[in-house]
């Protein structure tokens, strides 16, 4: 087996229990490289990423919380782990905490993928603004979803000329529009009836006291579904003490916890997919509705209004706006099928052309390879 073909030891650093770390990892076991997934805060317990997976549990705080001890507890741990596993290379995801793991250890070369959030939002203090600087200057490589997310990297210390534009991706082949109702709708009692669609989990960064509103104002006889994966408890209690006040708790379901064949099969019938979060990179969440070929409200936050100004700006609306998400909402029920088939099929090209799953994870596995030479 040449060099070129050789499998790599690969060391992910991250929650092995997200479903957007799963479907990387897979991804690369099931290429045949060697393939660990890290994690030291306790998070993902009891998740299996899947076979050719090995997750290594290490503490990441120690018995002390002062900082510089726990630093020190959790660099002697991951570098113990890190000799013992000898990877090529070194990836965390998301740049708050486990790209600073990876930072602390200081093992190259290593990847750091953003996510959002994590380069998006406010650093709380000097200290977290030393160690986010510290780790993206001395990565090796760090990957954003967009243009805008490329440039919020580069803004907190990543070298531009080591930032490159991959996404987590879309399995375009299984995420396609459906030629009828599919049998997983159908389970859900949802078959015959028209639906909006919000897939974000129930946490504040999502804004959906602002969806309920506008949803409360722009429909009569369509259902809301929302997902209870991953809820915070306390804002979910306020989100169905507000979907009462509004009137409409008869008409939202929440599915505690959507198969992926179910939540795939929402994608596909749902009249609308919406999402306008506070803070955010491009959801995939958005992305696999455009696969499906379903019309979608969005935050005009700068990554999605990139992509969708151009094709679909009657879609994008401001963030917090109950209003301007009511308008757009009618706008996207009232669409004749000629007009929802025409623009799914220009919703799901650029998902195609511009974020299909394999294909980014091809244009990764190059990029890994060529560290992995540097390395040696």
């Amino acid at each position: 087996m040449s060099e070129a073909d050789r499998p790599l030891g690969l060391a992910f650093i991250a929650n092995p229990g997200h479903v957007l770390v799963q479907r990387w990892v897979r991804w690369f076991a099931q290429r045949g490289h060697e393939v660990t997934v890290l994690e030291g805060f306790g998070s993902g317990a009891g998740s299996d990423p899947g076979a050719g997976v090995d997750v290594v549990r290490y503490d990441a705080r120690g018995s002390s919380r002062l900082p510089f001890a726990s630093a020190l507890h959790a660099r002697r741990s991951l570098r113990r782990l890190l000799a013992e596993i000898a990877p090529d290379v070194v990836h965390a995801h998301t740049v708050r905490p486990y790209g600073w793991q990876a930072g602390l250890v200081g093992r190259h070369p290593y990847v750091v993928s953003t996510w959002g959030s994590d380069v998006l939002m406010p650093l709380p203090g000097l200290r977290a603004r030393f160690w986010q600087r510290r780790t993206l200057s001395r990565a090796d490589l760090v990957t954003a979803v967009s243009p805008y997310m490329r440039d919020a990297a580069i803004r907190h210390g990543a070298r531009p000329e080591r930032v490159v534009q991959i996404q987590f991706g879309v399995d375009t082949a299984r995420y396609a529009p459906a030629d009828a109702s599919p049998p997983a709708l159908r389970a859900l009692d949802l078959a015959d009836t028209p639906f909006v669609f919000s897939p974000r989990a129930m946490k504040p960064i999502y804004d959906h006291p602002t969806l309920l509103d506008a949803f409360a104002e722009a429909t009569e006889g369509e259902r809301l579904v929302m997902t209870g994966r991953n809820a915070d408890a306390i804002h979910r209690a306020d989100l169905e003490r507000r979907m009462e006040s509004l009137g409409i708790r008869d008409r939202v379901s929440i599915l505690e916890d959507a198969s992926d064949d179910e939540m795939l099969a929402l994608y596909q019938s749902a009249r609308v997919v919406i999402s306008a979060p506070l803070s955010d990179s491009f959801p995939l969440t958005l992305l696999e509705a455009m696969a499906c070929g379903t019309p979608v409200v969005a935050g005009d936050l700068p990554p999605v209004a990139a992509v969708l100004g151009p094709i679909s700006p009657r879609s994008l609306v401001p963030t917090g706006d109950a209003r301007a998400i009511a308008r757009a909402l009618r706008d996207a029920l009232a669409m004749d099928e000629r007009e929802r088939e025409r623009l799914g099929a220009e919703l799901r090209r650029i998902v195609v052309e511009t974020a299909d799953h394999a294909t980014n994870m091809e244009l990764m596995e190059s990029r890994y390879r060529d560290l992995a030479r540097r390395r040696s």
